[in-house]
């Protein structure tokens, strides 16, 4: 009896969440957690339950790396963290994936690395 309340529950939760998602024109691979979705030509982030993590008002978002994700609006590209915050500010013409705790970045013509306050490293 047990099991079976158990294994109902979970085909509850999952039809539950297979609904929800349906409502997103697309939706992103997970990554650490999170997956970019896709309504109306802008994108977000939503948890595996679910829930909408950032609101859905970027051109592009990317996968998460070290905690924090690229996101893209009118043009420039910035970084947010695991609750939407955005932690870097949208200010890059160009940025990469972060490694070991930085990223390269390009601004005004001008290519350096920043840390994940978004402080250039020297």
């Amino acid at each position: 009896m047990r099991k079976t309340f158990f294994i109902t529950m979970l085909l509850w939760a999952s039809l539950s969440f297979a609904q929800d998602t349906k409502k997103y024109d697309a939706i992103s691979d997970y990554s650490e957690g999170l997956a970019g979705v896709k309504l109306n030509d802008k994108w977000g982030f939503i948890d595996k339950t679910g829930n909408e993590i950032t609101p859905l008002k970027y051109d592009d978002v990317y996968v998460f790396n070290e905690g924090l994700a690229t996101v893209k609006l009118n043009g420039k590209y910035g970084f947010i963290d695991q609750t939407g915050k955005e932690v870097i500010p949208l200010k890059y013409d160009k940025v990469w994936r972060f490694s070991e705790g930085r990223v390269y970045v390009q601004l005004n013509g001008r290519e350096f690395y920043i840390d994940r306050n978004g402080n250039e490293i020297k």
